[in-house]
């Protein structure tokens, strides 16, 4: 059994330390800098950069909100989780904008190469007195391009969990907040991007079995352009997107307080979250 135990978790943390490979290998290009163009029209070159942060409000309110819930059931007193969470948004037509004079390569945004953009979180929470839970997020890892702008991006994350309905034998309702900062390096010209998340959560629990959830609410997402002189200093671009979701978390070895959940997020911004962890209700 703990064998078992073992090659699941080995095989999630396999698949946190992976993904931020492929996504610093990947084509996205995010020095925003490159997309003001062209640099002797400011109303068109205004209107690329509007077109080219817009897919990076989407991916981080889609990274943010996602996996930030699997059930609407509140941790006891002193009660935790901890595992990854790994988002993927599916890149659509709307994350494609066709910018205007723009070199190869960037005729479509940072995610015009991409179908799936996938982020692991780690995500920690505890249970406190009074229906309430606190959640605690975090990533960092390389993103950029040789020969280009490179580094670290970081996300730290804070969020609370309030139980509304938490009755045994009822389904569970809860509503769910937090807010996120991404910090980047100065080489990608722009002051990181703000987050806040608010979800309404309902689920149901099938005793040794599975639970049931699903949610909706709004991921609200801020990102301000930094260029150098004598560049125009832009106002902050700013995006809310509808989030709907339903999901199942399920134990899959009996006794060993170990959970695995997936769930589907439907909206403007599509895609699936899972989740691998620990849980002590």
């Amino acid at each position: 059994m703990f064998k078992r135990f073992g090659i699941i978790m080995c095989a999630g943390f396999i698949v946190a330390s992976f993904t931020p490979f492929l996504f610093a290998q990947s084509d996205i290009e995010i020095d925003l800098l490159k997309y003001w163009s062209p640099a002797d029209n400011v109303t068109a070159a205004k209107k690329n950069m509007e077109n080219a942060v817009n897919p990076l409000l989407d991916l981080f309110g889609f990274t943010a909100g996602g996996g930030l819930y699997n059930t609407a059931d509140v941790h006891g007193v002193l009660g935790f989780d901890v595992g990854i969470k790994l988002t993927g948004m599916m890149v659509g037509d709307e994350q494609k904008p066709t910018l205007v004079g723009m070199p190869s390569g960037l005729q479509n945004g940072p995610l015009g190469n991409e179908s799936v953009v996938p982020v692991p979180v780690l995500q920690a929470s505890v249970g406190l007195v009074g229906n309430l839970e606190v959640i605690g997020r975090y990533f960092t890892f390389p993103i950029g391009k040789e020969n280009s702008a490179n580094g670290n991006v970081t996300l730290l994350g804070i969020g609370a969990k309030y139980g509304l309905i938490q009755v045994f034998g009822l389904p569970k309702v809860a509503v769910v907040g937090a807010y996120h900062r991404l910090t980047v390096p100065e080489d990608f010209h722009f002051e990181g991007v703000n987050n806040m998340s608010l979800a309404l959560v309902a689920s149901y629990s099938f005793p040794a079995l599975a639970t049931i959830y699903g949610g909706a609410g709004i991921d609200y997402s801020s990102l301000t352009v930094k260029l150098p002189d004598p560049y125009p200093q832009l106002d902050a671009f700013t995006k809310q997107n509808f989030r709907g979701n339903v999901g199942m978390k399920f134990t899959p070895i009996p006794l060993v307080p170990l959970f695995v959940n997936i769930d589907y997020n439907f909206g403007v911004v599509k895609g699936l979250s899972a989740g691998l962890g620990i849980s002590v209700r």
